[in-house]
């Protein structure tokens, strides 16, 4: 009788188990969160460069002048008139193709169309492309499988 009325307690083992859980769940939560966190910042820095083509096509149509984004290669920066530089990722494999004679550069007229060409983005696995269409000047990002 004596030992049914004894208190049960947690094992050293069983405390040790519990210990080891728990950190695996934190450091599968630090994963995920550092792993967002780098898609994050991709997005960001994705949609800068777009934005930086859409807003010299914009200044294009509204001054009735032509505007050009400008691409540094070395600096890895691009551009837009009146906007102050952007950065992309320094594990950004970047490459251009643009009209001849505009060097790392797209003009946009004031007719709503561009020079066209298309910006390739590469990083680790994945690729991405921007494309300005000559015709029309819209910018379009896409992934490339």
């Amino acid at each position: 009788m004596h030992s049914a009325m004894r208190a049960r307690g947690f094992t050293l083992f069983e405390l040790l188990v519990v210990i080891v859980l728990i950190g695996m769940c934190v450091g599968l939560v630090g994963l995920g969160v550092g792993k967002g966190l780098h898609t994050a910042s991709e997005r960001r820095a994705l949609s800068e460069v777009v934005q930086a083509l859409r807003a010299a096509r914009v200044q294009a149509i509204v001054t009735g002048q032509p505007a050009r984004t400008r691409f540094d290669l070395r600096q890895r920066t691009v551009q837009a008139p009146g906007k102050p530089l952007s950065h992309w990722p320094n594990d950004w494999n970047v490459h251009l193709q643009t009209a001849e004679g505009l060097g790392a550069a797209f003009e946009f007229y004031p007719d709503g169309g561009a020079s066209g060409g298309n910006v390739s983005i590469t990083r680790e696995q994945r690729q991405w492309r921007v494309d300005v269409n000559w015709l029309t000047g819209a910018v379009s990002l896409r992934d490339v499988p």
